[in-house]
């Protein structure tokens, strides 16, 4: 599960469709493989919202829309 602000929650509308940049929430899944797991979502049919992208702090992040268009991360697992 992730969560965003309660700030960012109250300042950006909520989008009518996924918006990285705008997000109501999103559900996120780790997966060791990002690029793969991007490739069987988008083949299945899920719109492609960002490629995977190596973040500053190491983790591996992608995110898809799912069929009532929110937003689905595709993540490798937080180091701890």
């Amino acid at each position: 599960m992730a969560f965003s602000s309660r700030k960012l929650m109250t300042e950006l509308p909520p989008p009518q469709t996924a918006d990285v940049k705008a997000p109501s929430f999103e559900i996120a899944f780790t997966t060791d493989d990002v690029a793969a797991a991007v490739v069987r979502a988008v083949a299945a049919g899920a719109p492609l919202m960002q490629p995977p992208e190596q973040m500053p702090w190491g983790q591996t992040v992608a995110y898809v829309a799912d069929l009532d268009r929110f937003l689905v991360e595709i993540c490798t697992p937080m180091a701890l």
